[in-house]
């Protein structure tokens, strides 16, 4: 277990100690996902690989395939065809 803390400065904001950034692998401009659970407990994870943002970056320059396509080509790979 991994322990740590943190003071809220008059803006809101806090530091993360380092022994959690470094075991989380927490890096400049990574988003964290926040939950509050009814008894009052918090948790916090990391949010990094979010594909949504990663909608538009990438050109496929090709048609879209459907979800048989897909399947199709899983079963090919799998099988090594």
């Amino acid at each position: 277990m991994i322990k740590g803390e943190s003071t809220v400065s008059e803006k809101g904001q806090l530091v993360i100690p380092r022994e959690i950034r470094k075991a989380l692998d927490v890096q400049r401009g990574d988003k964290l996902a926040w939950i509050v659970d009814d008894d009052g407990t918090i948790r916090v994870s990391v949010a990094k690989g979010d594909l949504m943002a990663l909608k538009g970056r990438i050109k496929s320059g090709g048609r879209s395939v459907t979800v048989e396509e897909m399947d199709e080509a899983i079963k090919a790979g799998a099988s090594g065809e």
